[in-house]
C-alpha cells in the first residue's frame, strides 16, 4: 500500500501556512491530504492557525485566544510570507471542512495554550473541533478525517465525545512511555529526525499506523519510505509528490 502524502499545513514553501492560499496551492499537486492546525478565538470560534502566538502576524506576543474571532479578522495573515499574499484572511475550522472536506483527506491537529493546556480549555477545543466535524461533513467524507493532538488529553477527551472518528497522537520523542498513549489510536508521528525502525516496529506491534513530518528532501523521502512510514507530512508538495511519481 502506497504511503499518503500529506501537505504540511498546506503548501507552506511557497505559501503562508494555514491560509487558503497553501491549501489551493497543495491541491494543485497529487497529494493525498492537507494536514491543518486549530486553535480557539477568545469567544470559542476555531480557527486554524498553528503558533503559540500571533508575534509574525501582528507583532505582538499574545496567543490566538487572546482575541476574539472580530479582531483576529481584522488582521492580515499572508504579508508575513511575502506581500503577494498580503490581505490573506484568517480561515476557521469551519470554513476549511466545507471548503476542502469533500476535496481530500484533513489531519486536523488540535493546538493547545501553553504545553498542556488545563482541562476546560483541552475540552472545550476537542469538543468544538469533533463536533464541527461530524456536523459539516457527509459521513464519507467524515471516514477521511484524522484528528491530532501532542496532549494525550486532548485525543482522549475527543474520543469520548466522538468515538468513531480517527485519531492519531503527535510525540516528539518515540522515549514518551507507551502506557500513556490514548486507547484506540490509529496513528502516532515523530519527526522524520527522530524516527527509528524501533519506533516504527513498535508501532506495528500495536497495529498503528506511522506518521512523520516534515520530508522536505529526497533523503528524508527515502527514509521514510524506507523505515516503512504510512503518512508522509512535507511542506514541499509539489517536490516530494513529484519524486513520487517518477
Amino acid at each position: 500500500m502506497s504511503p499518503w502524502i500529506v501537505a504540511h499545513r498546506g503548501a507552506m514553501a511557497e505559501a503562508p501556512e494555514n491560509t487558503r492560499a497553501a491549501f489551493e496551492r497543495a491541491l494543485d499537486y497529487p497529494i493525498d491530504g492537507i494536514e491543518l492546525d486549530v486553535q480557539l478565538s477568545r469567544d470559542g470560534v476555531a480557527v486554524v492557525f498553528h503558533d503559540a502566538s500571533l508575534k509574525k502576524i501582528n507583532g505582538v506576543r499574545k496567543p490566538v485566544s487572546a482575541y476574539s474571532y472580530h479582531e483576529l479578522c481584522q488582521m492580515d495573515w499572508g504579508a508575513w510570507f511575502s506581500a503577494d499574499f498580503a490581505g490573506e484572511p484568517i480561515l476557521t475550522l469551519e470554513e476549511t471542512l466545507e471548503r476542502y472536506g469533500r476535496q481530500t483527506r484533513l489531519l486536523i491537529e488540535i493546538k493547545t495554550d501553553g504545553a498542556s493546556g488545563d482541562r476546560i480549555s483541552n475540552r472545550n477545543v476537542a469538543h468544538t473541533v469533533v463536533d464541527l466535524v461530524t456536523t459539516v461533513l457527509p459521513s464519507h467524507s467524515i471516514d477521511q478525517m484524522m484528528v491530532l493532538s501532542f496532549n494525550p488529553d486532548i485525543i482522549e477527551t475527543a474520543m469520548r465525545r466522538a468515538p468513531k472518528l480517527t485519531y492519531g497522537l503527535n510525540l516528539k520523542t518515540e522515549k514518551f512511555p507507551r502506557r500513556d498513549w490514548p486507547v484506540r489510536l490509529y496513528a502516532a508521528s515523530l519527526p522524520i529526525h527522530r524516527i527509528t525502525a524501533r519506533f516504527v516496529a513498535g508501532c506495528q506491534s500495536r497495529e498503528l499506523q506511522v506518521m512523520t513530518y516534515s520530508c522536505n528532501t529526497e533523503a528524508q523521502l527515502d527514509q521514510a519510505l524506507g523505515l516503512g512510514v504510512r503518512v508522509i507530512m512535507t511542506d514541499d508538495p509539489g517536490k516530494i509528490s513529484s519524486r513520487m511519481n517518477r
